[in-house]
């Protein structure tokens, strides 16, 4: 889809009827049952077709796609304009990943935000970043965020919050917590 980049940075998750694969700035979307494509390959760019900025504009891939158990719904997302970094966040309306998507740009900062990696929890959506300065030179430190899942949902305008870097240089990077399945944390279980 219009990029060669290395590493590709694959990944996928499973839905109730579908299989989406990511890889980079491209995504596809499969029916689980008989393997076959029904959408794509595909900009990723493209769920942006109309949203303006640069989420629609600049995409610049290390995409993340997760299956949200919870509310059979999809994510979808990939980083954009860094730096500023803004990271681009799609959740689907409905359980069909080919269908219409609630989209949010978020703008992280004038650092160069890197290697996003996403959870679903029932109180949000949860992100852990590797920040680096502006010119991507040197390792800040990991960085957490947690946006509002129930109105990125419903479709409503939506916020998130953050520590800021933690730990510095010398902290290893993190990853959040990300439910696959039926089975939910205790009530008030913090991600």
């Amino acid at each position: 889809v219009g990029c060669n980049c290395a590493p590709p940075d694959t990944n996928g998750a499973v839905g109730l009827t579908q299989y989406v694969q990511m890889v980079n700035e491209g995504y596809q979307v499969f029916n689980k049952a008989t393997g076959a494509s029904v959408l794509g390959p595909t900009a990723i760019s493209a769920i942006w077709a109309g949203f303006g900025g640069v989420c629609q504009t600049s995409g610049s891939g290390d995409p993340v796609v997760l299956y949200d158990h919870l509310a059979n719904r999809w994510l979808i997302s990939q980083f954009a304009g860094s730096p500023p970094s803004t990271e681009c966040i799609a959740i689907s309306t409905t359980s069909d990943a080919t269908g219409t998507y609630n989209r949010y740009g978020f703008l992280l900062g004038t650092n160069f935000f890197d290697y996003p990696h996403l959870g679903v929890w029932p109180d949000g959506y949860y992100m852990a970043m590797n920040i680096f300065n502006s010119s991507g030179t040197a390792f800040l430190g990991p960085q957490a965020f947690a946006f509002d899942r129930t109105r990125m949902l419903a479709g409503l305008s939506a916020t998130f919050v953050t520590p800021g870097i933690t730990g510095g240089a010398s902290e290893p990077s993190f990853l959040p917590s990300d439910i696959d399945g039926s089975i939910l944390p205790p009530a008030g279980t913090g991600n």
